[in-house]
């Protein structure tokens, strides 16, 4: 027999450099934005009332509600711009001189928008990234609640992994802050729980486990079908944010190998939707000239979820060449679509991808592996095609409804 449901919390989402409202794969959005928004709303189906602390990047900027399900009722959850340097653009480099001024200013912004007062508040506040972390530890020290932290990714893990990575000694410094103060950390895998114990010595007693959703309703083997980019006898889509990190760039090396293998156009066409991202650019066009890709490779930018699930149904392939990814939402995306992924063995994308069943996975980032992989998929279509019904039954077993329900017992146990 089930435990009963725990009493409604007034939940305190903190996303400060990038709101749930963003396109994901453009700027600073990504699966980040992806987790918040869903999770931020089914908690907010279930009776909690939630508001997102994002950082104002706009003048003007209202407060906006995320779209709860009507059977909700009165539920809501509330996007809450917070005043932290200029109203405009910031980049993610430049952020940390402005988490003080977010959190001092995010009590009264949340006060303001009728956040409950007094001794029986049972706040919850829960922070999403380093930035969001720091500016966290303060709001839950002004609103005398617990911290629930999820990294999402860590600059120790980054560092590790990609040597251009550089991620600052600041952010593993603040990391660390984090890893020992809040009172839950959240990771995606048992992956990520071993990384933040291995790198930050965090307190294995105080990290739960709970795996990320994904949206049935849209991510679905059944709907349109539409390629963005020219037709071959492979489709290989890449979606996400344009950065070295993310790999596009071993993707267009595999496939100057496999030109150069066969001596003229391998019979695969590579499609990359997303924008640039970061201060160092990613100049893909650059590559696509080296390698006499040209005839092969198409981009476009970022694209709706409806979009881009029509165009997971079109791949033959999704390709996730990562350098690391505490998840990896995309592939999880496509693998609803019914579409096999080919992914970097790395991190959480080793529980995302059931190597051989559901997709298969790279051992390395060398782009004669890459182009090897894609051999074996040209080499025996058939086989590839049949895992992509296992693939989407294993996303349905992924569930934004189950994490809410996780992530409360896991707020009430605090």
């Amino acid at each position: 027999m089930s435990a009963p449901a725990p009493e409604p919390f007034g939940i305190v989402m903190v996303s400060l450099h990038t709101s749930p409202l963003a396109q994901p794969g453009q700027g600073d959005a990504g699966g980040l934005n992806v987790y918040v928004r869903h999770l931020a709303i089914r908690l907010a189906a279930t009776g909690h009332r939630v508001w997102v602390l994002t950082r104002r990047d706009r003048a003007g900027q209202r407060a906006e509600d995320l779209p709860v399900p009507a059977a909700a009722g009165a539920a809501r959850a509330t996007v809450l711009p917070v005043p932290a340097g200029p109203a405009g653009p910031v980049a993610k480099e430049d952020l940390p001189r402005w988490v003080d001024d977010f959190a001092a200013a995010a009590p009264g912004v949340l006060a303001a928008a009728g956040g409950c007062q007094g001794e029986d508040c049972r706040w919850i506040v829960h922070s999403h990234y380093w930035l969001s972390g720091l500016a966290g530890l303060a709001v839950s020290r002004s609103l005398r609640a617990p911290l629930v932290h999820t990294m999402h990714t860590m600059a120790a893990v980054k560092n590790a992994r990609d040597r251009r990575s550089a991620e600052p000694e600041e952010r593993e410094a603040a990391e660390q802050q984090i890893a020992s103060a809040a009172d839950l950390l959240v990771a995606n895998t048992p992956a990520e729980r071993e990384e933040l114990v291995d790198h930050y010595g965090a307190d294995a007693d105080r990290i739960t486990v709970i795996p990320p959703g994904v949206d049935t309703t849209v991510f679905t083997e059944h709907g349109p079908v539409r390629w963005p980019g020219r037709p071959a006898p492979l489709n290989v889509l890449f979606a996400g944010r344009i950065q070295g990190h993310k790999g596009p760039q071993v993707l267009l090396r595999a496939l100057g190998l496999l030109r150069r293998r066969h001596g003229g156009p391998p019979p695969l066409a590579l499609h990359l939707t997303g924008a640039a991202s970061g201060r160092h650019e990613l100049d893909l066009d650059a590559i696509v000239a080296q390698e006499g890709l040209g005839d092969v490779v198409s981009t476009s930018g970022p694209v709706s979820a409806p979009d881009l699930a029509a165009a997971f149904r079109a791949a033959h392939v999704v390709a996730v060449p990562s350098f690391s990814e505490s998840f990896g939402l995309v592939a999880l995306e496509a693998q609803a679509c019914g579409t096999p992924v080919l992914a970097h063995r790395v991190g959480g994308l080793v529980h995302a991808v059931a190597d051989g069943v559901t997709g298969r996975l790279v051992d390395s980032l060398d782009p004669a592996d890459w182009a090897d992989a894609f051999e074996a998929v040209l080499a025996d279509p058939a086989a590839w095609r049949a895992l992509g019904p296992a693939a989407a039954r294993r996303a349905r077993g992924f569930s934004w409804d189950a994490m809410a329900d996780r992530m409360t017992r896991a707020y009430a146990a605090l």
